[in-house]
């Protein structure tokens, strides 16, 4: 028969397990902080204000969704560019602070940046743009064209550079935490809310006549590097988009 001294003994070998096997699952279930600063912004430019009607219906943009990966040299216009990050995150009521995309405890854990080239987009410099939300525009982090160091950060893949413009939804892991801890939930919290982020870009381009395609093959630290993102946001996706070449 064990002790009274030896069942406690037990105990705390099991606790001291427990806790050992939840920090080894954490540790590798989210990509580790790089070194790397907080946003800089450089500039700021208002984007038209979005639409709340198009052209085709919801059905008629889910029939037509496509994944494409091949793109004319047409440049987007910031009524493009305004429509898609509205879509993915834009505020659909003021008053209750809601956004187009559902979060679970409404804690927001996404970020969006648009990565464009010269000519990319009509009305827009190439560089790196963070999207605020709450007053619809967007903040110049970085002066030149990364695409070409994202398409390298992307396991090489070409579509990303050939583009105009890529999208990258990130993650800020830390807001859904301190709410829900730190545990398995939060992550799939986050990670199915960039999701619904994602496909919201999907149908808002179809409905623009601009394709688009979803990337999740990539070196998060790499792309943390190439955006200068904040130690605390974790890419996500990238969505390079264009119009479909002929």
């Amino acid at each position: 028969m064990i002790s009274r001294r030896g069942w406690l003994i037990l105990i705390i070998i099991i606790v001291v397990l427990a806790g050992a096997l939840l920090s080894f699952f954490l540790f590798f279930s989210i990509p580790q902080n790089v070194e790397n600063p907080s946003r800089t912004v450089s500039a700021v430019i208002n984007l038209p204000a979005p639409d709340k009607t198009g052209n085709m219906s919801v059905e008629q943009a889910i029939q037509d969704r496509r994944s494409v990966r091949e793109y004319s040299n047409q440049s987007l216009s910031l009524k493009d560019i305004s429509q898609l990050l509205w879509a993915a995150q834009g505020i659909t009521d003021n008053k209750n602070n809601l956004r187009a995309a559902p979060s679970a405890g409404r804690v927001y854990p996404l970020e969006v940046y648009v990565v464009a080239g010269n000519g990319s987009v009509t009305g827009l410099d190439e560089g790196v743009y963070h999207y605020n939300p709450q007053n619809n525009t967007l903040e110049k982090i970085l002066t030149t064209d990364k695409r070409s160091d994202l398409a390298k950060a992307a396991d090489n893949q070409p579509w990303v550079s050939h583009a105009p413009v890529d999208i990258v939804i990130t993650g800020v892991y830390q807001r859904t935490f301190n709410k829900y801890g730190n545990n398995n939930e939060s992550i799939r919290f986050v990670q199915q809310e960039s999701g619904t982020a994602g496909e919201n870009i999907y149908l808002e381009a179809t409905e623009r006549c601009l394709v688009t395609v979803s990337i999740g093959s990539f070196t998060d630290n790499s792309v943390k590097t190439v955006l200068n993102l904040p130690a605390d946001e974790y890419p996500m996706f990238i969505f390079p988009v264009g119009f479909q070449q002929s």
